[in-house]
């Protein structure tokens, strides 16, 4: 089987709630990472660099941002005149308003599902930061004759995204048991979120699922099906965090600052792309201190920043002090004001001598277009 006989769908607001402060105005899958990046950037690269050339991206709400980030499609060389993007908005659902589950919002694109010719589907959430080697994943769905076969990791279960999936596997990968379990505790085998089947097998699914009052995808398709069906786990190796708060948003980004996990993330052999923008250099200052910073284009540094991240058209002025950070686009830092541990999203203005401290266990976060 080629990458080109699976379609993908990518679940764009997935655990929103979870980072509410952040996706009220945004989805999770459009929300900003490592500088430059977007959330979403990092399952759709992976489809696409498995040789996927069709991907749906269901959506709920709040989804202006992701439309003007993902465009055409085209940095994922996905601005096609067959197959491409699919915006799947949820105004399938007729009369039953606003899908609460993925069973529903899968039945929601069913029309998208079935007149799709691929025989298989991989499916993604959009709250990993992780470059899952989807291709892996579809040679050991075939090697292994499975009906399902869930990306996994070891970790501890993410503690603010409801509940998770544990799996129980043998030595060959196949799940012997699967659990419903609560976030936190200890280190165990859990779902990533990732999927890959047979599109009819996900139709019957789907239908099943919506004869039940509040149809959950996870224990439909794994709980349920342990001993029914061949349900095999391929377990990722390598930098993999489920953003599931703003702590753990913070702690990722500060991750990154590391070159072995962005050596690791950000792999030449499965490239992350992005929508890219024609931005001049970042400019630095006489009297400019940069420690241990990944920082975007179109910048502007005269102060000192230390263990940051900082996207594009940031303004940090002279005299300023902006330590262990997570500055969006268009963040404005006044002259000799203070900032640290905070993450201020997009458009925010801090005034010449202001002083903002947050904690490592507790980062202050500014909302967009704050003026403080």
């Amino acid at each position: 089987m080629q990458g080109n006989d699976v379609f993908g769908i990518i679940f764009s607001n997935t655990n929103d709630e979870a980072l509410s402060e952040m996706t009220n105005l945004r989805t999770m899958g459009s929300i900003p990472v490592a500088a430059r990046y977007r959330m979403i950037d990092f399952p759709l690269s992976s489809m696409v660099n498995a040789n996927i050339t069709k991907v749906g991206i269901i959506t709920k709400s709040n989804y202006q941002s992701l439309m003007d980030h993902i465009g055409s499609g085209k940095p994922w060389d996905l601005s096609r005149k067959n197959d491409g993007i699919f915006m799947l908005p949820p105004f399938g659902l007729g009369s039953q308003g606003m899908y609460r589950s993925r069973t529903e919002a899968l039945n929601g694109a069913m029309d998208f599902i079935t007149k799709s010719d691929e025989k298989y589907v991989i499916i993604a959430d959009s709250n990993l930061v992780a470059n899952v080697d989807y291709d892996a994943l579809i040679k050991t769905h075939l090697k292994n004759g499975a009906d399902i076969t869930i990306v996994s990791a070891d970790c501890v279960p993410p503690a603010n995204v409801g509940k998770q999936v544990q799996l129980i596997t043998d030595d060959s990968g196949k799940v012997k048991e699967a659990n419903i379990i609560s976030g936190g505790g200890e280190k165990t085998e859990c779902s990533l979120g990732i999927y890959i089947m047979e599109r009819y097998l996900l139709i019957r699914l789907i239908h099943e699922g919506m004869t039940k009052e509040r149809p959950s995808f996870k224990r439909l398709s794994i709980v349920d099906n342990v001993g029914k069906l061949k349900i095999y786990a391929c377990k990722h190796q390598g930098f993999c965090h489920v953003i599931d708060g703003l702590s753990t948003y913070f702690n990722v980004n500060m991750d990154l600052l590391s070159y072995v996990n962005r050596k690791d993330l950000f792999n030449s052999e499965r490239p992350v792309y992005t929508k890219s923008k024609d931005t001049m250099p970042t400019r630095y200052g006489l009297a400019n201190i940069a420690k241990n910073v990944l920082m975007a284009d179109g910048c502007n540094i005269e102060g000192e920043v230390e263990n940051c991240i900082i996207s594009r058209n940031v303004t940090v002025s002279k005299g300023a002090k902006v330590k262990n950070c997570i500055l969006m686009q268009d963040s404005f830092i006044g002259e000799d004001a203070t900032v640290e541990y905070a993450i201020l999203d997009k458009h925010v203005v801090v005034k010449p001598g202001k002083k903002l401290c947050g904690a490592d266990t507790y980062p202050i976060y500014i909302a967009k277009s704050t003026i403080l």
